[in-house]
């Protein structure tokens, strides 16, 4: 971690005061800006200029504004990183901001720091006979045992998101039982959550490993997924699971 994302990180959660000069309403060429855009008066960024932050869940122009640092937006190839700021215990996850600010940052590599991420995936099963087998797959990067999921990208729906993550990490495509989800959220800092939404889905085919990210699968019996998943994620989904046996 870099000094300029260590700087971030012991921004998040922290209490800032915004001077607003480009409200909701204000037009920079032919751009519109449709969330208010300022800076932080005394806080230099890496760029050698006063700190500016996007204030989400605002929803009318004003001239300054008081709020807790939420996330942050890094740009890679130069030094303009944004804070996101929003009201006090207001929750954004990393795909709504990416549709907050996409006005401006669509034209700039770039990646969302946030204190609230939000994932979705399948808890995939095949019929053997009367009984049911899960599909898990093991990660690479975190080195366990997985249910297919990824984070929720911009204009993307919960179901939009798990198919997707599904057809990545394992080549398949599943059937949503109708009404069967379930939600776990843990921290993932001493700061930050995770909400990861789930959805019962029966497979048919052959998974195939995504490299890079998915090291190899395993059908297992329900039974087993306990011993092998993280315990918050067995305990959430088990009133779908018992559904299955």
């Amino acid at each position: 971690m870099d000094p300029r994302e260590q700087a971030i990180y012991a921004l998040l959660g922290k209490t800032v005061h915004i001077t607003v000069d480009r409200p909701i309403g204000y037009q920079h060429g032919t751009t519109v800006y449709p969330v208010n855009y300022g800076y932080i008066p005394g806080m230099i960024a890496g760029d050698g200029e006063e700190q500016d932050a996007y204030i989400l869940g605002v929803e009318e122009p004003v001239t300054s504004f008081e709020g807790q640092v939420i996330g942050a937006i890094r740009r890679k190839n130069d030094r303009e990183d944004k804070l996101i700021v929003a009201p006090e215990g207001r929750i954004f996850h990393q795909a709504q901001i990416e549709e907050a600010v996409f006005f401006q940052e669509q034209y700039f590599d770039h990646y969302v720091i946030c204190l609230f991420r939000k994932s979705c995936g399948v808890i995939p099963y095949r019929q053997v006979g009367r009984d049911r087998e899960y599909l898990i797959v093991f990660e690479q990067f975190s080195h366990c045992w997985s249910l297919p999921k990824g984070h929720m990208e911009p204009g993307e729906t919960e179901v939009q998101t798990a198919l997707r993550e599904l057809e990545e990490e394992t080549g398949l495509t599943a059937r949503l039982e109708e009404n069967a989800c379930v939600t776990v959220e843990y921290p993932i800092s001493p700061i930050a959550r995770k909400q990861v939404v789930f959805f019962l889905g029966e497979v048919s085919g052959t998974p195939r490993v995504r490299e890079g990210e998915i090291e190899k699968f395993c059908w297992v019996q329900r039974d087993e997924l306990e011993a092998l998943l993280h315990p918050d994620t067995v305990k959430a989904c088990k009133n779908l699971l018992m559904a299955g046996r």
